[in-house]
């Protein structure tokens, strides 16, 4: 589908394509991409390979279409709140809930076409656009694009702090393996977020002294504020790694010295109960012993085995060692 839209001091108006400045094509079929291809004279790879789910962020030009793709962060379920909203509640971060995906931006003259594969994406990246303060240019535009990806990755990065947090006051609690693997989904959305940013900010450079582009002062002004949003959640994502990292060892530490008590209680239970074991075997032998022909001789022999439970269990009580 791909909807057009004319760019005006009021903001991006829909329009048919032939006045069209800004076009946002979410999961463009053939004839759509064959189609758009033919009207500006773009290449059809330029169209085609941001809507691959695995296309890394990279800068391409042919002729005069400059081919941008970026990675921008994505929910892959509906229990996280969409991308730039700020709505909704956050109950789980499973293996399968945030991620990344690839957004084609393609430049050509005054001409700008955004290519997503994700609808959601798509549509909230345009309601965000067109909100004040506008764009004054169709570079300004992409510049604010930047931004409000860069934007984006801040608050799920900040959501992710948040889970982490709950997932820390559960595991002091009890060992959960849920938790567990939480903190081991956030820490491998966290290494997509980081590549994904660095990868950003690399294509960021490259259009500071692109000499294709020209920018103005205010363009550069708009961009440099881009990399230093891209560079604030970049900080974000190495500090939150760090801290993910520190926390998981201190877990694993946790973790093995509850073993550790666990397996040291159950060897002290095995040696108490060890005495008993070799009295009560010491009186089933068929040979003559001390109290065979005594009435209370059972009784006896419960009491020995009862006292000498005790007597360990208060020695190891007192060694702290169960």
């Amino acid at each position: 589908m791909i909807d057009s839209y004319k760019f005006t001091e009021d903001g991006f108006l829909p329009c048919g394509e032939d006045e069209a400045d800004f076009f946002d094509a979410v999961r463009p079929d053939p004839p759509e991409m064959t189609r758009l291809a033919a009207k500006f004279g773009i290449p059809p790879l330029f169209l085609s390979d941001p809507l691959d789910p695995k296309e890394r962020p990279r800068m391409d030009q042919e002729e005069a279409t400059t081919l941008l793709i970026i990675r921008v962060p994505v929910r892959l379920n509906g229990d996280l709140p969409g991308t730039g909203t700020g709505s909704g509640e956050a109950t789980r971060l499973d293996h399968k809930t945030i991620g990344t995906a690839p957004l084609g931006i393609i430049i050509q003259g005054s001409k700008l076409i955004l290519v997503a594969a994700d609808q959601v994406l798509a549509r909230e990246l345009y309601g965000r656009l067109n909100r004040k303060p506008r764009p004054k240019s169709m570079l300004s535009v992409v510049f604010k694009i930047f931004i409000e990806c860069s934007a984006d990755f801040i608050k799920y990065l900040e959501l992710m702090e948040e889970l982490t947090d709950e997932a820390e006051l559960t595991l002091s609690k009890a060992q959960q393996n849920e938790e567990i693997m939480t903190l081991l989904a956030i820490d491998k959305t966290l290494i997509h977020f980081s590549v994904a940013l660095k990868s950003n900010r690399t294509i960021m450079e490259k259009l500071m002294d692109y000499p294709f582009l020209r920018l103005d002062t205010a363009e550069t002004d708009l961009l440099e504020h881009a990399l230093t949003e891209n560079q604030q959640a970049i900080f974000m994502a190495d500090i939150f790694g760090q801290v993910l990292g520190s926390m998981s060892d201190a877990f694993g530490t946790v973790i093995s010295n509850n073993l550790n008590k666990v397996v040291k209680f159950l060897t002290g239970i095995t040696i108490i109960l060890m005495l008993p074991t070799f009295i009560v075997g010491a009186y089933g032998m068929n040979v003559v012993l001390p109290l065979e022909k005594h009435p209370l001789a059972f009784w006896v022999i419960v009491c020995l085995c009862l006292m000498s439970c005790a007597l360990l269990w208060l020695f190891f009580r007192n060694r702290k060692w169960v």
